[in-house]
């Protein structure tokens, strides 16, 4: 099988060489081919349809399948989850997503569902810790803990 290797980092200061690394074996240890692999760099809640790399591979896959680490790599907006699910199943005879860490088949009813669940899963995780982080920070406020960040300041991680 010739698969075209998608990988994405939410910033620019991360980079996608472990998960270029871990593909290359995978593949290698499967005796798929790799047509090529695009390196994104652009945020995962931002649309796939704005995202030039991805909408690029999806126009142009050159291959039988695109590849990804795991599915909360293409996305994590809710939106996109049908897009993504559309393409694939209108294009499976041609094209097919491939997640090294989940199993995804949209060909049938029990593979679109297994996918919906663990789309929505990397959908809620981030906006579930989003107001997490909320509720604490309107906490610490009210005990005087918190000031919040002085203006242009950057998160140190």
């Amino acid at each position: 099988m010739k698969v075209a290797i998608y990988c994405r980092v939410s910033t620019t200061e991360q980079n996608v060489t472990q998960q270029v690394r871990y593909l290359r074996e995978w593949c290698n240890d499967r005796d798929y081919t790799i047509s090529r692999c695009v390196a994104d760099t652009e945020s995962g809640r931002l649309d796939l349809l704005d995202r030039k790399k991805f909408r690029h591979l999806l126009d142009n896959p050159g291959a039988d399948a695109i590849l990804v680490y795991k599915l909360d790599r293409l996305t994590r907006n809710w939106d996109d989850i049908t897009l993504i699910e559309k393409y694939f199943r209108d294009n499976w005879d041609k094209c097919q997503l491939i997640s090294a860490g989940e199993a995804v088949d949209l060909s049938n009813a029990a593979g679109r569902f297994n996918f919906r669940v663990l789309m929505a899963l990397n959908c809620y995780m981030p906006e579930e810790l989003v107001e997490r982080q909320r509720l604490g920070i309107a906490r610490a406020q009210k005990e005087g803990k918190y000031k919040g960040r002085p203006k242009g300041a950057k998160n140190k991680v």
